[in-house]
């Protein structure tokens, strides 16, 4: 008789534990990324600027910036939407998807990949196209870096009268994920 108990309770338990379990993981949110990434967390609190959150998986909680999420589907359906994706046919890493801005606080919350520069090719026609020329292979080299914008530090035309123009810029590849650490084959 005790055996029987014992065995009713431990599957009392068991399904305790499962429809616990189940009721934790129904109350999770999905945050979609404008980098296309999705996280599985619980909100804790949304402001104008930020989004504040659990994440089970890493148990911790984070915030990140409302720039940088497409959209929030809560555990009770509702879908909120943040921002739109600024290119949803072009493929991730493609060169024409990276932003190229002035502006710091456009690149606030991401992480730095790297300097990049780019110079226009020689016998651009006019001013005008060698600048597009060097913002062009500035936009490839942190297409390389997985970069999302550039912010730029240094625009320089060069060419006087009578000279074929032709134009430098610099500036700072930022991304939505850390860099990748740089590891050789004898390293593991």
């Amino acid at each position: 008789m005790n055996v029987r108990r014992l065995i009713i309770t431990f599957l009392f338990f068991i399904v305790g534990i499962q429809v616990f379990a189940q009721d934790q993981t129904e109350k999770l949110d999905t945050i979609f990324l404008l980098s296309r990434k999705k996280l599985v967390v619980q909100i804790k609190n949304v402001s104008s600027a930020t989004v504040r959150y659990y994440d089970p998986k890493n148990q911790g909680s984070f915030t990140i910036e409302r720039k940088q999420i497409q959209q929030i589907i809560f555990n009770n359906g509702r879908k909120e939407v943040f921002n739109k994706p600024v290119f949803s046919m072009v493929a991730e890493g493609d060169w024409k998807t990276i932003i190229v801005t002035d502006n710091k606080s456009d690149v606030a919350g991401l992480y730095e990949l790297g300097a990049v520069n780019g110079k226009s090719s020689a016998g651009s026609k006019d001013a005008k196209s060698a600048k597009r020329s060097a913002i062009i292979r500035l936009q490839k080299r942190a297409a390389n870096l997985g970069a999302a914008m550039v912010l730029v530090t240094k625009e320089e035309p060069i060419g006087g009268f009578g000279e074929a123009p032709s134009f430098n810029i610099e500036g700072i590849a930022y991304g939505y994920e850390p860099p990748k650490e740089n590891t050789t084959e004898g390293e593991q």
